[in-house]
């Protein structure tokens, strides 16, 4: 396998609201590969329907149809900032993603920051984003995909 796998972490937030403070998931994985083809993996349409669903739209507003998962029916996804290959953020049905990709020799580290997550919903949240990335993973390592179930929602109180 090329990636070290962990479950996400959860980190308090600077930011407040009337409900209490609001806490990130940060996911961190490495893999034994380029920059270039970590980051084709992650956003080329063509490389995306292998692994997470089919894309539909223009360049900076799209949606996607997951193939598989605890959400139905498409996501939309608006890219707010792109310096390929190295830093992505995007908003993904209102919620900030950051996605930033280094490569050190041959290993490529890619980082993944969900922000403004009330605490409450860390446990639902949280093992989406284990999968989704456990999926770009077998996708990278010519693996068989992950299910959602049962697997994943038992990682919930993990992220609590």
């Amino acid at each position: 396998m090329s990636a070290t796998s962990m479950l996400g972490e959860v980190r308090p937030e600077h930011q407040h609201t009337a409900d209490g403070d609001m806490v990130l998931l940060h996911y961190l994985r490495s893999f034994r590969r380029p920059v270039l083809e970590v980051w084709s993996a992650a956003t080329e349409r063509s490389q995306l329907s292998h692994w997470l669903g089919h894309v539909s739209g223009g360049e900076g507003n799209f949606s996607i149809d997951l193939l598989e998962g605890p959400i139905p029916g498409p996501v939309t996804v608006r890219v707010d900032h792109c310096q390929a290959p190295h830093e992505l953020i995007v908003c993904i049905d209102g919620c900030p993603l950051e996605v930033s990709m280094n490569q050190i020799g041959v290993v490529t580290t890619v980082e993944l920051t969900r922000r403004h997550v009330c605490p409450a919903d860390a446990g639902t949240i949280g093992p989406r984003w284990q999968y989704l990335f456990d999926r770009l993973t077998a996708y990278l390592d010519q693996q068989p995909l992950p299910h959602w179930s049962p697997r994943y929602p038992e990682l919930a109180d993990e992220y609590r």
